[in-house]
């Protein structure tokens, strides 16, 4: 086992995390004197910050490209399961969105109604194609790629964690992470990278479909974009409840649709004694400075929301 493309990936993640973290203080100035519409910074961050970053690091390594990304084709059978997993998995993200919403705002609710006045499809193609292509490349490709001989389970933990830490948003935290969990299994099991492309692009792109159509009516915006607080008390419990339900029936259903994946594919996962006991340190250092700048993020978060 390779100890030093583990710590590559997660030096990876942890550099991408620092430039998530300062780039934007410096690009929005400049995308705001060149008028760029705002729908359109989204695009252009992820491109240097995501596509940028990902050529340096091949340029570097000079690890194989197709291989390290699992650029491989994927089964009809496979798709059509994934497709119907990113539908199925709507459910579970907004119950978990719910969640954060006590603590946090919704962001993306105030985001997605700043696009309203865009086509449709000019939205689906900057919240879901964009991020679909980008955001995998750089945490399923790149960074999962460092886990190649690592227990799935832990791969999945540790690429779903960079996830949820590179989106830099408290509301997004615990569906980001489940989302980035379920991404990684599906690259693993399929040996493609298209999988979770796939079913990213699905979710991303039934967001931005419901978005557009709450979008139509003034009350529902007004609704979307404040989240919670739109919602009385009564009602808010109520619902946490009923979506908590739908979520837990959603999260079984997703787990045969894994396990289906598995059966498809042939996956085999060996988990023996041996194997988890001399399994490769995945938290070194990276790491813990990825989660300290990330505690950072989210504590000036509350302290802007609650001052």
């Amino acid at each position: 086992m390779n100890n030093n493309k583990v710590l590559k990936a997660n030096f990876f993640g942890m550099m991408l995390l620092i430039l998530y973290s300062v780039a934007p203080t410096l690009l929005l100035p400049i995308l705001k004197y060149i008028k760029l519409p705002i729908e359109y910074n989204i695009v252009v961050i992820q491109v240097v910050l995501l596509l940028v970053p990902t050529i340096i690091y091949f340029s570097v390594t000079k690890y194989p490209i197709k291989n390290t990304l699992r650029l491989n084709k994927i089964g009809f059978k496979s798709a059509l399961i994934i497709i119907i997993m990113g539908i199925i998995a709507q459910p579970i993200i907004m119950f978990l969105s719910l969640i954060t919403q006590f603590i946090f705002p919704n962001r993306i609710g105030e985001f997605m109604s700043q696009l309203n006045s865009i086509p449709l499809i000019a939205q689906v193609m900057i919240i879901a194609a964009t991020p679909a292509i980008f955001e995998e490349i750089t945490v399923r490709g790149v960074i999962l790629g460092g886990y190649e001989d690592v227990d799935i389970k832990k791969a999945a933990i540790m690429t779903g964690l960079f996830f949820a830490m590179l989106h830099r948003d408290g509301n997004q935290a615990l569906y980001t992470f489940v989302l980035g969990f379920i991404f990684a299994y599906l690259v693993k099991i399929t040996n493609s990278i298209f999988s979770s492309m796939i079913c990213h692009f699905t979710i991303n792109g039934i967001s931005a479909m419901i978005s557009f159509l709450s979008m139509r009516n003034f009350e529902n915006k007004v609704a979307y974009s404040e989240g919670i607080k739109s919602i009385p008390y009564k009602e808010l419990i109520f619902g946490t409840l009923f979506w908590l339900i739908i979520a837990i029936i959603c999260i079984k259903i997703v787990m045969l649709l894994i396990r289906k994946l598995i059966k498809i594919n042939n996956f085999e996962q060996i988990n023996n004694a041996n194997e988890y006991k001399n399994l490769k340190k995945i938290m070194n250092w990276p790491v813990y400075v990825s989660l300290v700048i990330y505690i950072i993020t989210i504590i000036i978060e509350i302290k802007s929301i609650y001052k």
